[in-house]
C-alpha cells in the first residue's frame, strides 16, 4: 500500500502519526531558532519535538540511550487517548508562550494541537493504530477494533 492509498484509506490515527512528526520536527526547529528569546518555551519546545518524535517512532528508542522508565512511559502511549492527552499538554503548553509575546512557536502550537485534534477523532471512531509506509511500516493496521495487536495473529 502506498502513502497515498493510505491517506485515502481515512485512519485518524494515521494523520495523528504524520501531523505529531511534523510537529515534532518544527518544535524542534522553532525551539532552536527561539532559543536565545525565549529560553523556557524554546527549551520545552525542543524537549516536546524530541519527546513526539519517540513517541510516534518506537524504533528510535532503541538508539537513543535512554533509561527503561523513560522507555516504559513512552511506549505506555500506545493508546488513542493517551497520545491525545499527551498533545494536548504539549499544545497547551505552546500556545501559552504567546502570553509572553507572540513568536514562531505558535507554529508548533498548531501542529501539536492538529496532532491532538487527530487522536481525538480516532479514539472517539475506535480506530485501530497504523503505522505509515513512508516511515517504515507496513501500512496495515497494528491493532484490532478491541485493541489487541494483530501483526502476528495467525488467521483462522
Amino acid at each position: 500500500m502506498g502513502v497515498v492509498e493510505e491517506l485515502k484509506y481515512g485512519n485518524w490515527s494515521l494523520y495523528g502519526q504524520l501531523v505529531a512528526l511534523l510537529s515534532g520536527v518544527l518544535l524542534i526547529i522553532l525551539g532552536g531558532v527561539t532559543l536565545f528569546a525565549h529560553i523556557i518555551y524554546s527549551i520545552l519546545a525542543i524537549v516536546f519535538g524530541a519527546v513526539c518524535i519517540l513517541i510516534e517512532l518506537p524504533f528510535v528508542l532503541k538508539i537513543c540511550p535512554t533509561g527503561p522508565v523513560f522507555d516504559k512511559a513512552v511506549t505506555a502511549l500506545n493508546n488513542h487517548w493517551l497520545r491525545f492527552l499527551a498533545y494536548l499538554v504539549f499544545a497547551i503548553v505552546m500556545w501559552s508562550s504567546l502570553a509572553q509575546s507572540s513568536t514562531v512557536l505558535a507554529i508548533g502550537a498548531a501542529t501539536t494541537t492538529l496532532a491532538a485534534g487527530c487522536y481525538l477523532i480516532a479514539a472517539i471512531k475506535k480506530q485501530s493504530q497504523m503505522t505509515t509506509s513512508l516511515l517504515g511500516g507496513s501500512g496495515v493496521e497494528n491493532q484490532s477494533h478491541h485493541g489487541f495487536d494483530t501483526r502476528y495473529a495467525v488467521p483462522v
